[in-house]
Parts: C-alpha cells; structure tokens; sequence
C-alpha cells in the first residue's frame, strides 16, 4: 500500500496560508487594527458633539467647546476644541457652520 503523496505546490501553499494565519494572529494580539483610528475619530467626535448640542448649545461657537483630544499631536490636549478638531478631522477650513454640521445642530 502507498502512502499519501502531496505536491510539492500544495505544501508551499499550505505553508504560505500558515505563515499569513500567523501573522494575522500576532496583529490581533499587537492591537493594530486598519479601523482603529477612524473608530477612535468617530467616538471623540461624538462624544464632543455630544456635549455641544445639549441643552441648545448649538448657537455657540465650536471654538469655546473644549475637548479632551490631542488635535495637533503636541500631546497637549488642554487647549483642543471642537472647531479645531472639525478642521483637522473634517476639513471645516475654520467655518463654525461646518462644525455646527458635523454635530447635526439643526438648522446648519
């Protein structure tokens, strides 16, 4: 009785196939994720957006809503706010409406 033979362009396959499994495996555990940044953009817009539409805030300037977001990446996030962020995050080019907007305030 013979045994089972593979190819050997099965095997390169196989080995290949374990070689991406793995690697995939490792960037789960690393915490990378291609979805990661846009996801935290989104949660921090939110909750800013949030906290600026509540109790009719819309008629404020987005500029005087701060947010706990390092915008410029100067890892200082005291000084951020809302129209700035809508500037780096959505490119509101500094229009109050824009931001206004991107929170859904009514009427903009």
């Amino acid at each position: 009785m013979k045994g089972i033979e593979l190819p050997i362009n099965i095997l390169v396959i196989v080995a290949i196939a374990v070689i991406v499994l793995l690697g995939m495996v490792a960037l789960y555990f690393a915490g990378w994720s291609p979805f990661s940044q846009t996801a935290g953009i989104e949660a921090v817009k939110n909750s800013a957006c949030v906290g600026y539409t509540r109790n009719n805030q819309c008629l404020d300037d987005p500029a005087t809503v701060t947010i706990t977001f390092d915008v410029g990446g100067d890892g200082d996030a005291t000084n951020d706010n809302l129209q700035d962020f809508a500037d780096m995050y959505y490119n509101c080019g500094g229009n109050p409406n824009c931001a206004r907007r991107l929170c859904a305030c009514p009427g903009y």
